[in-house]
């Protein structure tokens, strides 16, 4: 069951009592699976992130992986599974402690697929996505590499340490292999990262929110 204080200071008063009655905080570490979506399957739960990180890894058949989006607090996870049939893999990982309020299968089959208030409030949420998204593209199209990968150490960092595969940097920020490292280099250069192992780095959390927030700036 979850308590009135968490239902109240993230805004889920729509949720029928029955759903918030059956559900409960689930708490994941640094590198935990939270959920895994096989294609064309349903999920067994939704989640309603509270606190922490999370990134979304798209699995193809192949073996590949490609980071397809970072969660924070307020999101949902696995809403989409329950909307319409996925034709994709997916898996969201846990970035730092995180907690979510986990919500049963059968609950969201029996309360909240025909709850016009869920209908109403996940329409919202999945425009705001859908909109941050858009502005992401155009930051993306406006803006100086730079700032792009500022961000996106700084949402990827745990503990003052950034690790990510080149290639699935590349496919998130749609860069080549060679602008990526001369990048890493300037950083290096300006001790925004210091470079402790195979694609693994010291950050530097303020320096890198000077450079990312110069971007909102400009």
């Amino acid at each position: 069951m979850l308590d009135v204080k968490i239902i109240e200071d993230n805004q889920l008063q729509f949720l029928p009592s029955a759903v918030v009655n059956g559900s409960f905080l689930t708490h994941f570490k640094n590198g935990d699976i939270i959920t895994t979506s096989e294609s064309n399957n349903h999920t067994a739960r939704l989640y309603y992130m509270v606190k922490g990180r999370a990134k979304v890894i798209f699995l193809s058949q192949e073996g590949q992986t490609n980071l397809i989006q970072f969660l924070k607090p307020n999101d949902w996870i696995g809403e989409l599974e329950f909307l319409t049939t996925e034709n994709t893999s997916k898996q969201v990982i846990a970035i730092g402690d995180t907690t979510c309020i986990t919500i049963p299968n059968v609950l969201v089959n029996q309360y909240l697929l025909t709850n016009v208030d869920y209908l109403k409030n996940m329409n919202q949420y999945l425009t705001r996505k859908l909109l941050e998204r858009t502005d992401m593209m155009i930051v993306g199209q406006s803006y100086p590499f730079k700032f792009r990968l500022a961000s996106f150490i700084l949402a990827d960092t745990y503990r003052g340490e950034y690790s990510e595969p080149h290639a699935v940097v590349m496919a998130y920020l749609g860069i080549s292999y060679r602008h990526l490292l001369n990048t890493y280099q300037q950083f290096e250069t300006a001790q925004l990262l210091i470079k402790v192992g195979r694609n693994r780095y010291q950050v530097n959390t303020a320096k890198l929110k000077q450079l990312a927030g110069k971007a909102i700036s400009r």
